[in-house]
């Protein structure tokens, strides 16, 4: 059923259900577009309703597929369990999730959206990690149910940035730490580590789980918003362009086509643990690829999101 998303010609794909995360602007939108474009019925998420409904609105107007809005703030995990649960209520099965919603924070920023930690303690989470990589950690685990029921895939949206990070658990919480594009780059690491994590645990189940770079889109949301030292890196982007040593400069609708390749075509329909560019399979960085450093972030996000692990045979589950 997913296989036919890909073929142009194909409208009758209205049982494939997908969610795509950031999905009210840049490339999340243009991904909501491009599976809608071929039937599929895509479940936006975003914060800003009013942004929401318009891309669902125009979902119906001008494709084949239907969408609709489920909000929610990442920043706040209690959000994220309640966009589980009405998708849950409303869907008995996930053929996709795309876990696309990121952010930048030029300064460091803490948020207060953490579970009680197995040591008593509770710790702050830097924004950009809290947003970018704990909420999606959650989010997956609490849909895996509606993963598992339809061999679904996990798709999460990373970038060549990931390669610049250095892995340092202690930098992922508390006042003092990265800021900007380091942070940023280290949720990006973030990402990819948990999408090989995932691999591994949900292979036994039939989901599928990969990470992608889009490509450096200065015209992004992401991008406009940035400010101070970070709107100068993303104006370097647009200059730069292919000269640049992690990718090439595309627009929203180009960065789109790995995501929908990933979460759609047959060529990769049980391809799992992998990185892609381009839509074509790439080494992730040295760091992405050690699995000591996977199972340290699955059990240090486990620990602080208080998330209920529903993952068969993973190695940590608490009362979430």
């Amino acid at each position: 059923m997913l296989a036919a998303l890909v073929r142009s010609d194909v409208t009758d794909a209205n049982d494939a259900v997908v969610l795509v995360t950031g999905g009210t602007s840049g490339i999340g939108r243009e991904t909501v577009r491009s599976l809608a474009d071929r039937g599929a019925t895509v479940l936006v998420h975003g914060r800003d309703r009013m942004r929401g409904e318009r891309v669902c609105k125009a979902v119906r107007e001008r494709t084949p597929g239907e969408a609709t809005f489920y909000p929610a703030d990442f920043a706040d995990f209690d959000q994220v369990r309640n966009l589980t649960a009405a998708v849950a209520d409303d869907h008995d099965r996930l053929d996709a999730l795309v876990n696309n919603a990121g952010t930048w924070q030029d300064e460091r920023r803490l948020t207060d959206a953490v579970g009680d930690r197995s040591d008593g303690s509770r710790a702050r989470v830097e924004l950009t990690i809290a947003v970018n990589h704990c909420a999606h950690f959650l989010l997956t685990h609490r849909l895996f149910p509606l993963l598992d029921a339809a061999d679904g895939r996990v798709v999460t949206v990373s970038s060549d940035l990931h390669r610049r990070a250095t892995f340092d658990l202690d930098a992922l919480t508390g006042p003092d730490g990265p800021t900007g594009r380091d942070v940023y780059a280290l949720s990006k690491l973030a990402n990819v580590l948990f999408a090989f994590g995932l691999a591994r645990r949900a292979e036994d189940a039939g989901v599928t789980s990969n990470a992608c770079h889009p490509g450096v889109v200065p015209s992004s949301r992401l991008a406009r918003d940035s400010s101070g030292p970070s709107s100068f890196v993303w104006k370097a982007f647009g200059v730069l362009g292919r000269r640049l040593p992690f990718g090439p400069v595309v627009d929203e609708r180009e960065a789109a086509r790995t995501s929908v390749y990933l979460a759609a075509s047959d060529e990769v329909a049980r391809m799992t643990g992998e990185y892609f560019a381009d839509c074509e399979r790439r080494s992730a960085g040295p760091a992405a690829a050690d699995r000591e450093r996977q199972d340290a972030l699955w059990e240090w996000t486990a620990d602080v999101t208080d998330g209920e692990t529903r993952l068969p045979g993973a190695p940590h589950s608490s009362s979430g």
